[in-house]
């Protein structure tokens, strides 16, 4: 440390006095001070530089940091500047999608609007089409009750064989089907009329007219339909007409028709319904023709039949046709009816057919029956249901005449059938052919009475008669003595 020296001061007196003295160590003092404080701020002075350097160096430190941390700081900025870029473009590319999706929005909803109308179009449609299935399912169903209508009245006059006037019926059936007033049904020629209706209300000349327009189409052999009032003759009789011809095998057979329809035209579907009428009822002509000469053929095979049996035994003569009668009776009485009333008939009638294969010696013999031969007797069913199934025409009879001899209990031949098992018509020729048997000769034995009959009858209803049978039997035969007695 430097020293400070402090001056003494000079003058013109020597004397130094106190306050002098005084000042001076004031002022040494001072220095000294100073000194102490030069030295401790020198000191001071190191330790604030090297407090200085430390600070600098953290500074530096700090500046370093601050550095990286600027670095950093760019590095993330860079980062946020990319992703701030990618998520720009992302935005452009989300700006673009929703750009597109409100298109694409705009136009579904425009082809949403499109597919509402469209589908109320189709709804309106819909209606539409199922009102008009509802119109088409009721035509539908008009056609259908036309056509059962149609088949049953065709039925009726197909089946119908023995109808004493197929042609009216015909006739009738083709009018009702179409509406028509006036009508008529010819034979081939035309001429010919074998039905006709309406013809009252007709004037003179034009009912010579429809007579003409038959004979035109029956010699034409094709349709006539004129539905044009103008285009047939003057008058105030006709608006329309339809007249077709039929066949049957190959044949003209005749003519159908139809005049003053006056609900509409005669149409293709109505004219082939009449000319189906008009061949049904042609093959119902056909056939009825057919049938009678059938029947009077089947009727002469029965009459043969029956004079044999009476040839070959003339005890039984009438016999058969009793038990026919009486049969036939019984059985309308039991609700027997049509084709099975006609089968007990001539089973009835030609019961005892199959005698005519029995000998003379057995079949005539005036004295009790040995076992060998009342078993040739027995032969007589079925030899009569064979012969019979020989004619066709008489064949549905055979079983019939089979099982006339079974009895209810079942002790009866051939079969020995029982109850129900034996044919209804079976059991009531068996019934009135023993009651019959009873009450007339024969040449082993004399009748007896119908009151003793009557009474065998009812002792053995249920064990070789059917008791209801017995009883309708009885009441038949009662009614018929009865009726005799009264008549004088």
């Amino acid at each position: 440390m430097s020293q400070t020296l402090i001056p003494i001061p000079s003058g013109d007196s020597a004397d130094v006095t106190q306050a002098d003295v005084m000042e001076a160590d004031v002022m040494e003092a001072d220095v000294m001070e100073a000194d102490v404080m030069q030295a401790d701020g020198t000191q001071a002075a190191v330790e604030a530089a090297h407090l200085l350097q430390q600070g600098v160096a953290r500074a530096n430190e700090a500046i370093a940091m601050l550095q990286r941390g600027a670095q950093q700081l760019r590095e993330r900025l860079g980062q946020l500047q990319a992703t701030n870029a990618l998520l720009e473009t992302q935005n452009r590319q989300l700006q673009s999608e929703s750009a597109r999706l409100i298109h694409e929005n705009a136009r579904v909803s425009e082809e949403n609007t499109r597919l509402q109308a469209q589908n109320a179009q189709l709804m309106e449609n819909q209606a539409r089409f199922e009102a008009q299935l509802a119109a088409l399912g009721a035509e539908l169903e008009r056609e259908r009750a036309h056509n059962r209508e149609l088949t049953r009245l065709v039925e009726n006059l197909h089946f119908d064989l023995l109808a004493e006037n197929v042609p009216m019926l015909a006739l009738k059936m083709a009018m009702q089907l179409t509406g028509a007033e006036v009508g008529l049904f010819t034979e081939a020629d035309g001429d010919d009329i074998l039905a006709r209706v309406g013809f009252e209300e007709l004037e003179n000349f034009l009912e010579e007219a429809v007579y003409d327009y038959s004979r035109r189409t029956a010699q034409s052999e094709e349709p006539t339909v004129e539905n044009d009032a103008k285009q047939l003759p003057d008058g105030a009789g006709l608006v329309n007409l339809a007249a077709l011809p039929f066949a049957i095998k190959g044949q003209m057979s005749g003519v159908l028709l139809l005049a003053n329809k006056r609900n509409g035209s005669f149409t293709d579907a109505e004219c082939q319904i009449l000319l189906s009428i008009g061949q049904h009822a042609g093959l119902a002509m056909e056939n009825a023709k057919l049938h009678r000469q059938l029947l009077e053929a089947y009727t002469s095979t029965v009459a043969v039949l029956a004079d044999a049996i009476e040839a070959k035994d003339a005890y039984t003569r009438g016999h058969c046709e009793d038990v026919s009668r009486v049969s036939v009776e019984v059985a309308r009485r039991l609700g027997v009816v049509d084709g099975a009333l006609e089968a007990v008939r001539y089973a009835a009638l030609l019961h005892d057919v199959g005698k005519i294969g029995i000998p003379d010696g057995i079949l005539l013999k005036p004295g009790k029956l040995m076992p060998e031969e009342f078993s040739i007797i027995q032969k007589h069913a079925s030899i009569g249901r064979d012969l019979i199934n020989r004619v066709p025409s008489l064949a549905h009879i055979g079983e019939a005449i089979l099982h006339h001899h079974e009895r209810f209990d079942g002790s009866g031949y051939p079969d020995g059938l029982d109850g129900e098992n034996i044919p209804l018509a079976s059991r009531i020729i068996g019934a009135v052919d023993a009651f019959d048997a009873m009450t007339s000769p024969r040449p082993y034995r004399e009748p007896v009475a119908s009151s003793e009959a009557f009474e065998e009858m009812r002792r053995c209803a249920g064990t070789q008669f059917d008791p209801r049978i017995v009883a309708m039997v009885t009441e038949v035969l009662v009614e018929a003595e009865v009726e005799k007695e009264r008549i004088p």
